[in-house]
């Protein structure tokens, strides 16, 4: 269903009744842009991913936000569902102190969304507003303090305290222009008066200077009997009503007039409200590579993001107890070995196929149709759906693991809490995700280094100087610089000795290039940095390359999806693989590779190692196309098909995380 300001009111009342009797609620989100600024790379911390994301995707706006729930009714073994499609746009309150909000556009991600017709007049012209909980609470005690001093300044002058006026005690001498339009007014209202069968009488619209006159002289010839209010007429148009009241009748229209407008700061909290619907549910909330959607839900209609990531894990906790991430889902066992691609569109294909068995779902009368055949991708509403009918279908395959087997689980069962309070680290190489409610993993990098090198140089190039190591796998961070990680970690500590000093090329650990980027400052750039870490040694020639930004003609990227974990959406549309979510967490990011390639060796049961195919080909840096992505794209992840070991226990997380 469609939503905007014209019909939320009416949704609004039919709402809190479907989510809270959804067995879970699937969510997703359009924007303006993803990244800006600060730049995530595939070895983050989740500490720096969290503070990346919060300084440089917030200032981005969220257009549309897909809600969708999904009622199972056990007597017909079937999914009703209930998908909505919100229009949001934090539109500007008259005589409030809500912010003016400015926001970003990033030019890809306006220009990717357009070309799947998406309405942006629709959010501009008919999007639901929006209010922070400060922002409400604020708002409402100004509206409170603004009507208590009405009241006192009328008290005090011995007038009437129906006048609602700006504050202000200095009488304005009236200009000559305006002394016409004054006595007109005054004329108005002096007839209205004395005319018994009148009672209200609205006045012509003007400007502000017009209504304090209008307001200061009418008070001054007429003391009492007469209450006077500001209006807003349909077309925006400012004017003045005159009421004729008695002191009792004032009071009584001073308290409907408060009342109002609390009401109008309520409704101008708009759909914040089903943000907080959602929250007092305690259901379970279903996204796919859901954290910039959680941390826009959380930013823009319910507080402020914190600095710190583990006041951000409460707060998540607070708003949103419940998460699952059907990405996450679908990386691990015992999902992973039937599921190469994680992208929204390619995990929807690969669960229409053996071993998985999609549920039953069933649109509720007068809802919209949304089904895998019609596709609408990049409608948040349609992705909604497409999400929560994934989680729906995994979650009925967990049952197969069951003694006896179960057709279809129970998305509150225990079965599913290995997967709770998980929320993916899109494009980190060796963490899988954030884990809202513990501590999060600390994988070993002592195998993986930090080059930098000529913008001519390709992939072959860094792979030949370290094929002396065997297998290793370049993670690209921009024309002139990469990660590269070894297959077989126990060589990492002869790297820095055996790689001989080339004026071409700077090459450090990765703990010496963590310790590069926090000696970085404003007055000392990142490279001066690199190029001064006095650990580089022989291996750099102190010297920082400068290169265009754009990609060397000719160059070439990694293609193989058994190699590269996290292709995204315009490599993949480039090689024919159709994508979805194409909203990657950042389009300026590199494709990078795999998790499981990164990992050491696999050692099977019978204890022989499996040395992963060592790839000759060319592999080019990321070029401004390909950097122009959305978030979660339909990335080629994928098993490594030659990984015959012994297979993994359910939920078992794999060696590489």
């Amino acid at each position: 269903m469609e939503v905007t300001k014209k019909n939320f009111k009416e949704v609004l009342k039919t709402l809190p009744e479907i989510l809270q009797s959804a067995s879970f609620i699937a969510i997703d989100g359009e924007f303006t842009g993803l990244h800006h600024d600060v730049k995530p790379l595939p070895y983050d911390t989740p500490e720096e991913r969290y503070d990346k994301l919060r300084q440089g995707s917030m200032d981005f706006l969220l257009m549309q936000f897909g809600v969708c729930a999904f009622k199972f009714e056990k007597e017909n073994s079937r999914y009703l569902v209930y998908p909505f499609n919100f229009y949001v746009f934090p539109r500007p309150m008259i005589n409030s102190r809500k912010p003016d909000r400015r926001f970003l556009c990033q030019s890809s991600s306006m220009d990717f969304l357009a070309s799947f017709n998406f309405d942006f007049n629709k959010v501009f012209r008919d999007g639901i507003p929006y209010l922070t909980k400060l922002q409400k609470e604020s708002i409402k005690e100004h509206v409170k303090e603004k009507h208590a001093l009405h009241q006192q300044e009328s008290s005090a002058s011995q007038s009437s305290p129906g006048f609602i006026s700006p504050p202000a005690k200095i009488q304005v001498d009236i200009p000559p222009e305006q002394k016409e339009f004054v006595e007109g007014v005054c004329k108005q209202v002096d007839d209205f008066v004395k005319n018994e069968h009148e009672h209200v009488l609205n006045l012509a619209p003007c400007n502000g200077f017009q209504r304090k006159l209008t307001f200061q002289s009418v008070k001054a010839r007429h003391e009492s009997g007469l209450m006077l209010a500001s209006k807003t007429g349909e077309k925006g148009e400012r004017y003045i009503e005159v009421t004729k009241a008695t002191e009792e009748e004032k009071k009584l229209m001073m308290e409907k007039k408060l009342q109002a407008d609390l009401d109008e700061v309520d409704d101008a909290a708009g759909f914040s409200q089903v943000i907080d619907l959602i929250s007092s549910t305690g259901k379970p909330v279903i996204g796919h590579n859901m954290m910039l959607d959680v941390m826009h839900a959380i930013q823009h209609f319910s507080f402020s993001l914190p600095e710190n990531l583990s006041e951000f894990k409460e707060l998540v906790g607070c708003v949103f107890p419940k998460l699952i991430d059907t990405k996450v889902m679908a990386g691990t066992q015992p999902f992973k070995e039937h599921i190469p691609l994680t992208g929204l569109a390619e995990l929807e294909k690969s669960l229409s196929n053996d071993p998985f068995t999609k549920p039953t779902f069933v649109t509720a009368p007068g809802y919209p149709s949304y089904c895998s055949t019609n596709d609408q991708s990049h409608e948040a509403g349609y992705d909604a759906f497409i999400t929560g009918s994934c989680f729906a279908t995994m979650a009925n395959y967990l049952g197969s693991f069951l003694d006896p087997p179960k057709g279809c689980v129970s998305p509150t069962c225990n079965l599913i809490e290995p997967f709770h309070n998980k929320m993916c680290l899109f494009r980190v190489q060796d963490l899988p995700y954030l884990n809202l409610t513990g501590k999060d993993l600390v994988p070993p990098r002592d195998h993986v280094f930090h080059l930098t090198f000529p913008a001519e140089w390709r992939t072959h190039d860094i792979q030949h100087l370290f094929s002396v190591f065997g297998q290793v796998f370049v993670s690209w961070i921009d024309q002139t610089s990469a990660f590269v990680s070894l297959a077989n970690r126990e060589d990492a500590s002869r790297v820095m000795k055996t790689i001989e000093l080339s004026p071409d090329y700077a090459l450090k650990t990765f703990k010496e290039y963590k310790r590069a980027v926090l000696n970085a400052t404003p007055e000392m750039p990142m490279d001066l940095a690199q190029s001064s870490t006095s650990e580089l040694g022989h291996h750099s020639n102190n010297k920082a390359n400068t290169t265009p930004f754009s990609a060397p003609r000719g160059l070439k990227r990694p293609h193989d999806a058994s190699e590269v974990r996290g292709e995204d959406s315009e490599v993949a549309e480039l090689t024919g693989v159709g994508g979805k979510k194409h909203k990657p967490m950042d389009p300026n990011a590199p494709v990078f590779v795999s998790r499981s390639s990164v990992s050491p060796v696999e050692v099977t049961s019978s204890g022989n190692q499996q040395t992963p195919q060592q790839d000759s080909s060319d592999k080019d840096p990321p070029t401004e196309l390909q950097k122009d992505g959305l978030k979660d794209t339909g990335d080629a992840e994928s098993k490594d098909s030659s990984q015959k070991g012994e297979k993994q226990k359910l939920f078992e997380e794999p060696d590489t995380w």
